[in-house]
């Protein structure tokens, strides 16, 4: 994209998914001087794999009280983010309010969708039981057999590949550089500040911000004792053409399934969830049961075209949190392991992660999310 400065920067931040694209323009917005390194494509790893849900409500589990609170806060954070980076990028992505729908096509799925609305209300969130009659006034093209689900209205959805176009733009029009296809990166230390080099690429700058995939190349190197905390979790996933014929409006949701429909007449289809390491190779079985899923859940869906066949990775921690905030080594912080919440989570940790970082504020989810957490056996959630 951009060619980076000679001088050096106050960060460089290692990785161009949404984790490092987000923190990047927080870090300018700041009056940072920034250059990202991205190995390959610019938000071409999990970033584009995601559906782009914001779905706090509908993912909630009372087993996961910090990603539930989290979430519930960077989803009222998401508005004036979207409406701030369309206006600096020129540009939009994709955002759209008209909900979720979590349906049961089949008596054991509702059932347990019962159970799950029972845990959502023993949490006060603001969702609804529907009967199967009232999901198909709202949604047409919903199977028959749909006898009821949970309509929640708050959580919303965003293009994630539009997304990481305007950040990148974003971070260029802040006074940043974007670089790609760098290569895998060794930064190291080298008197008062950092050296990164990669593909004819050497910059300085005074920190280093690792804000990599699951495959944290330059984290593992780096922080070989946060290595082992964080995995790979793969997704297989489609997006399906419905230009000819407009299925959907709102997110669809079984316990097995999601359908994302984005504003260019995709609908994206996912995800498996699977412990393979780095198994990049989409299989029969995987594709045949999202598919399964989702014709049980909208039957016509077997008439849409196959656009994309994929494969991402998730980068998830041990305890399913981030890693967010600085480390022990001097000038080194961490901006990763979002998980299955990249796209919700990033925008508002980004904002945090830079007050902390720039005017060295702190508050619950910085010392939450630290790196160092792993390593404090008396730590008290």
């Amino acid at each position: 994209m951009l060619s980076p400065q000679s001088t050096p920067y106050d960060w460089c931040i290692v990785g161009g998914g949404i984790a490092g694209l987000t923190a990047a323009r927080a870090l300018a917005q700041h009056g940072q001087r920034v250059a990202v390194l991205e190995q390959g494509i610019i938000g071409n790893g999990a970033t584009a794999a995601a559906g782009g849900m914001l779905a706090p409500l509908v993912e909630a589990r009372s087993a996961e009280p910090h990603a539930v609170q989290f979430g519930m806060e960077a989803l009222r954070f998401y508005p004036e983010f979207v409406a701030q980076l369309q206006a600096e990028a020129e540009m939009s992505v994709g955002y759209r309010t008209e909900g979720t729908l979590v349906v049961g096509p089949d008596r054991d799925q509702t059932e347990q969708l019962r159970h799950l609305f029972a845990e959502q209300q023993r949490l006060q969130l603001p969702v609804e039981w529907l009967s199967g009659y009232e999901l198909r006034q709202i949604e047409q093209y919903l199977s028959p057999t749909v006898a009821g689900g949970i309509h929640s209205r708050h959580d919303h959805q965003v293009d994630n590949r539009l997304l990481a176009v305007a950040l990148a733009r974003a971070v260029a029009r802040l006074g940043g550089d974007v670089v790609e296809n760098v290569g895998e990166l060794h930064p190291k230390r080298v008197g008062q500040t950092w050296r990164a080099e990669g593909n004819g690429v050497s910059i300085e700058a005074a920190n280093i911000l690792l804000a990599e995939g699951a495959a944290a190349k330059a984290l593992r190197q780096m922080l070989p004792n946060l290595s082992p905390h964080l995995r790979p979790v793969k997704g297989q996933f489609l997006r399906l053409d419905q230009r000819e014929l407009h299925l959907l409006d709102h997110v669809v949701r079984s316990t097995e399934v999601y359908l994302v429909p984005k504003n260019n007449g995709q609908i994206v289809v996912g995800a498996s969830a699977e412990e393979r390491g780095f198994d990049n190779r989409n299989t029969a079985g995987e594709i045949f049961e999202l598919l399964r899923a989702a014709w049980e859940c909208v039957p016509a869906i077997r008439e849409l075209p196959i656009l994309e066949i994929g494969v991402g990775f998730r980068p998830a921690t041990t305890d399913h949190l981030p890693l967010l905030g600085r480390t022990k080594i001097d000038g080194l912080a961490v901006a990763a392991g979002y998980y299955r919440h990249g796209i919700l989570f990033a925008p508002y940790a980004a904002h945090l992660l830079a007050e902390h970082l720039v005017q060295q504020t702190s508050n619950q989810w910085i010392h939450t999310f630290s790196p160092e957490r792993f390593h404090e056996p008396n730590r008290q959630w």
